[in-house]
């Protein structure tokens, strides 16, 4: 059980992700990566993220990124530290937050409106993984 975001909970949501046949459904026309940033806060003024290389319902490549300005990602997802901990904990709905702005994205939204099955069981699937603290 690793804490998140680190190193071990990527490589935990990536297991968890390749073994989600739900997603490997809704994502088999999907080809592109993402990236979870935490936005900055008082623990760190440029919050760490962790990165997906996704490809046809498989997920192979998921790494924690200390400095998310290092990777270039096709969509971004935005978050606060205790927003991406109620998203993971179940208690934010996915959908609702992007529509309030709660979670921001960039990337193109016509897209990711194709994908929406898809982004919702990646989603669900991050929450399953087990954390620390």
């Amino acid at each position: 059980m690793a804490a998140f975001p680190s190193s071990g909970w990527a490589v935990d949501f990536r297991e968890a992700i390749n073994a989600n046949e739900a997603y490997a459904q809704a994502a088999a026309a999907w080809e592109g990566d993402i990236l979870f940033e935490i936005l900055g806060d008082a623990q760190a003024a440029h919050g760490p993220g962790i990165y997906l290389d996704l490809s046809h319902g498989v997920c192979k490549e998921a790494r924690f990124v200390e400095d998310p300005t290092s990777v270039s990602a096709e969509f971004v997802f935005r978050a606060t530290r205790e927003n991406w901990d109620r998203l993971l904990r179940k208690e934010l709905d996915p959908v609702k937050a992007f529509l309030g702005g709660t979670i921001k994205m960039s990337g193109n939204p016509a897209k990711i409106m194709r994908f929406v099955g898809a982004a919702k069981e990646l989603l669900d699937t991050a929450g399953n993984v087990p954390r620390s603290g």
